[in-house]
């Protein structure tokens, strides 16, 4: 899309968001200036000898869109705040060029200001950093690793400024810190939004595949749009690319009383350096503070992934294991599991245009009920979850009640699903069309489900996810011991509940264990072999 068209394109949305959110269109106005100064006016620094004007404010398009944003200052309620990008750099220089290079060419310089944290590299790469006159730089005469060196550059940002984490292995395209930004300003509850890549955890990550740079970034020149429906509400953000409210930052410091003068503030916790997990850290302080995340998915940013890690595989992945290991101790549970999408329950929901009622027994972060809302928008969605932490986190991802399902009467999951209160029990049937149990089935399981049945719609299905205590591999505590195949399908029966559909997962299974099958079996093609090598069965059932 050319300068104009794009300049023209923002010039509209901006007007469209007037009357909605003035910060955002504000933000679009800045952006359709950027593009069309940036093909359309050649010198904008050329000033005409008569009238004393530089050549943009004599040009009509500028002009309107300069006054427009003016006005928009002026209300109350603007609080568009310029971005401070944070990169660390540590060797591998060429990538930190290219990423500096993407910043510079597709941003204007007046949206952002650039800090370099260098990690005492020795590739030649400071001796670029100090000749960069559009950068503030950090030397470290040591590697301090990640998280520290985060915490440097933020303490070197204007105070005003909103704080963007980006790894120096990326490539931003045009348009990605613009819709961040959009999406940080889409109401004040949001503390930080991340981008969608080519090479991300946490489901932050596109389905597309291509072989190059170029094709990737051609991509983006396609996806980073306008999009209907651009946010996924998220329970953590992956750091490579991390848009924080400078406000929410202030709150989290506020709340666990770090602020101090004298010592740098942890705004990521370096317990966990050189790195990892400590943007799982930092989201879970921001949901505890009363923010919001968001995963904006027409921001997307090209991402080489770890350079420095991937020479030391075995190193990285002990260092996964310690760190995930301090995230539990820090909050007293693992959140890492707790924080996965069960995908295979969410492709078994199809599109309805009418609306969509969903529950979620024993929704943990509320990571699959996000996946559900960003997936079917008109869905209406209540997560159940019996851990009060958990339950307490996921409120701030998605609709989210703490209690146990069993003791919990059904006017009061009613009310919850934004449902008129009903007096009698068995008038509820016509609430929710799906109900999710993922892993959460034990020794209650007939309980559980004869209960889901009285909340079931007419029509309704109850999704079904358990692990296979047959698994050759299987070594659970008691609270997942899982079902065989056949005490599944016996408890199906005694529920009066009919299996519609019926599919596996398998586990990642050695080469002895594979063996162990076929010595079990008799061979590998066995169709019996499902029963050792499945580690989740998955059902879809209805009265």
């Amino acid at each position: 899309m050319s300068g104009e068209k794009q300049s023209r394109l923002y010039k509209e949305l901006a007007e469209q968001y007037r009357d909605k959110n003035i910060n955002q269109a504000w933000l679009c106005y800045e952006n359709a200036l950027y593009h069309y100064q940036k093909e359309c006016v050649t010198e904008v620094s050329d000033i005409d000898k008569e009238t004393g004007l530089r050549s943009e404010q004599m040009d009509p398009f500028c002009r309107e869109c300069s006054n427009a944003m003016r006005a928009l200052e002026n209300q109350p309620g603007f609080v568009v705040a310029k971005t401070a990008v944070i990169l660390l750099s540590y060797n591998h220089g060429e990538l930190t060029q290219a990423c500096i290079e993407s910043l510079r060419q597709n941003n204007s310089p007046k949206t952002y200001e650039l800090i370099v944290v260098d990690n005492a590299s020795t590739d030649g790469i400071v001796q670029w950093l100090r000749q960069q006159k559009d950068i503030r730089l950090i030397e470290n005469q040591e590697n301090q690793g990640f998280p520290y060196g985060c915490n440097q550059g933020i303490a070197l940002a204007r105070e005003e400024s909103n704080i963007l984490l980006l790894n120096n292995d990326t490539i931003v395209p045009p348009n990605a810190i613009f819709w961040l930004r959009m999406g940080l300003y889409e109401k004040e509850q949001i503390g930080a939004v991340g981008s969608v890549s080519n090479n991300v955890v946490n489901y932050q990550q596109v389905p597309q595949h291509f072989e190059t740079v170029k094709e990737w970034l051609e991509f983006a020149a396609e996806n980073n749009v306008p999009m209907k429906y651009p946010y996924e509400k998220k329970g953590w953000l992956v750091g490579f690319a991390m848009l924080i409210r400078r406000t929410a930052l202030r709150q989290v410091l506020a709340k666990e009383q770090a602020v101090s003068k004298t010592v740098l503030p942890e705004i990521l916790d370096t317990r966990f350096s050189p790195g990892n997990f400590e943007d799982n850290d930092l989201s879970i302080r921001l949901l505890l503070a009363g923010y919001q995340l968001r995963l904006v998915k027409n921001s997307f940013i090209f991402h080489y992934g770890s350079k420095a890690f991937q020479r030391a595989p075995e190193q990285f992945l002990n260092l996964l294991q310690i760190n995930q290991k301090k995230l539990a101790e820090k909050y007293g549970m693992d959140l890492i599991p707790n924080s996965a999408v069960e995908t295979a329950l969410v492709n078994m929901i199809t599109s309805r245009e009418t609306s969509l009622r969903v529950l979620e027994i024993g929704c943990k972060l509320g990571a699959t009920l996000a996946r559900i809302e960003s997936r079917f928008p008109s869905a209406e969605v209540l997560g159940i979850e019996k851990n009060e932490f958990l339950a307490r986190l996921a409120s701030g991802v998605t609709n989210v009640v703490q209690g146990d399902f069993l003791e919990m009467v059904t006017e009061e999951l009613c009310q919850n699903c934004k449902v008129d209160s009903l007096d009698e029990a068995s008038q509820l049937n016509k609430s929710f069309d799906y109900i999710l149990m993922d892993k959460v089935l034990t020794d209650q399981a007939k309980q559980f489900l004869e209960k889901a049945k009285v909340c079931l719609s007419a029509n309704g299905k109850i999704l079904i996810v358990v692990y296979n205590a047959q698994c050759i591999r299987s070594v659970r505590s008691d609270v997942e011991k899982g079902f065989t195949l056949d005490e599944l399908t016996e408890l199906c029966n005694a529920c009066k509940l009919q299996i519609l559909r019926f599919n596996y997962q398998s586990a990642q299974l050695s080469k002895a264990e594979k063996q162990k099958i076929v010595e079990l079996c008799g061979s590998w093609d066995h169709p019996m072999r499902l029963l050792y090598e499945a580690e989740k069965f998955i059902f879809e059932t209805a009265v």
